[in-house]
């Protein structure tokens, strides 16, 4: 193997212990799912360039589903922002900028993320924001401020909230009091302030439940009967019995049962089964690992030992290795899941054969030695 091929394989070694880290997906993509997701991006490209955006939103967010890839997102917020939805397209825009992008990526992706910068740049200068205001008895409890029907968190209350253009429908309630709906239509770029009038809706606060029926449950004092006597016969006795029933129950509650020894075969077979999957993924990983490595020196071969440039070929290799990474990463999270499936098993058998021991050295007669200064004694259990 060639320096540079070792150096190569250091490098997507390194990577993918890395990508195992990052919260990207666990799953690597199948050939079948490949094919579909470059199908659905490109009926998605055609949509787009016919002027259906709602088909190539659908279309690109499928394929973006299946295989990640910034050129879904960037045609995705094109359509967007065609559409008026210029709110989901400034977050679009941002997972592209937003990501980081391996050394080795392909230049679509590159340049993906390079328009998109260029873009969202142009998309915020025509982003309107609407500011919510609430006038008059503030202070009431449980104010809900909706617009276009959708709830508000109170965090949003008083702070510019992006908008896409048109008219929004702004309205606050409360069990007492309540706004009239105010209607808004935003241009692009505007910066509006909505006032909403609280005003009193005559209705009382609703009296808690729990303390009305706490006063109904309270009976009244017997007539002529002093305080005293009235407190004891309303008082629970203090030295009753526990029933038969609860007797039983709570000594049964001390035994061992069975739940543990259950957990501890459902954890041992869960751990298995998790270092078995970890297992299996890891070594094909590595398979898939030298079917690239296999692939780059036959480049580098044909190339006479020079660095192999051809760029289907360099492509291909990207590919493999990133189903290597992927496959790394869930032979990695197997094998974690089983060891800690194990180690539930074995902690839930430890607790259990532990418990027993202690119930049964309890029910058990048995005779125990007892020294202690000048003293010798037996205590017992009979």
């Amino acid at each position: 193997m060639s320096g540079e091929t070792a150096m190569r394989r250091i490098s997507c070694l390194v990577s993918g212990v890395c990508v195992f880290f990052a919260a990207h997906s666990a799953f690597a993509q199948t050939d079948l799912e490949r094919a579909t997701a470059r199908d659905a991006a490109n009926n998605g490209r055609a949509a787009f360039d016919a002027g259906k955006y709602e088909k190539a939103i659908d279309y690109l967010s499928r394929a973006e589903q299946l295989v990640h890839s910034p050129t879904h997102l960037l045609f995705m917020a094109r359509a967007q922002a065609k559409l008026g939805r210029l709110v989901a397209a400034h977050e679009t825009y941002l997972k592209i900028t937003r990501e980081n992008l391996a050394s080795n990526a392909p230049k679509a992706f590159v340049s993906a993320q390079d328009a998109a910068e260029q873009e969202q740049d142009v998309l915020d200068n025509r982003l309107p924001s609407v500011t919510v205001t609430l006038q008059g008895a503030i202070s009431a409890p449980d104010i809900s401020v909706t617009m276009d029907g959708t709830a508000l968190p109170s965090a949003m209350i008083g702070i510019p909230l992006p908008a896409d253009p048109g008219e929004h429908v702004f309205k606050a309630s409360g069990p007492t009091i309540a706004s009239d709906p105010v209607t808004v239509k935003l241009a692009e770029s505007a910066k509006q302030t909505v006032v909403l009038k609280l005003r009193s809706t005559g209705a009382a606060l609703p009296v808690a439940a729990g303390a009305a029926a706490a006063t109904k449950a309270q009976p009244p004092a017997a007539a002529g009967a002093p305080p005293s006597a009235a407190a004891a016969a309303t008082a629970p006795p203090s030295n009753t019995e526990a029933p038969a029933s609860e007797i039983g129950s709570v000594s049964s509650s001390n035994g061992h049962g069975p739940g543990l020894m259950i957990a501890s075969i459902a954890s041992f077979s869960l751990g298995a089964a998790g270092a078995g999957i970890g297992t299996y993924y890891l070594l094909k990983s590595s398979s898939t690992r030298n079917e690239s490595d296999q692939i780059y020196d036959q480049c580098v071969l044909a190339s006479g030992g020079m660095k192999c440039t051809d760029p289907s070929v360099a492509d291909a290799v990207w590919a493999k290795d990133a189903d290597a990474d992927h496959q790394a990463k869930i032979g990695v999270v197997g094998l974690v899941g089983g060891g800690v499936g194990i180690l539930a098993g074995l902690t839930f058998l430890i607790v259990d054969l532990n418990r027993s021991s202690k119930s049964a050295l309890q029910t058990t007669p048995h005779v125990t030695p007892v020294f202690g200064y000048r003293s010798v004694g037996l205590v017992g259990t009979f």
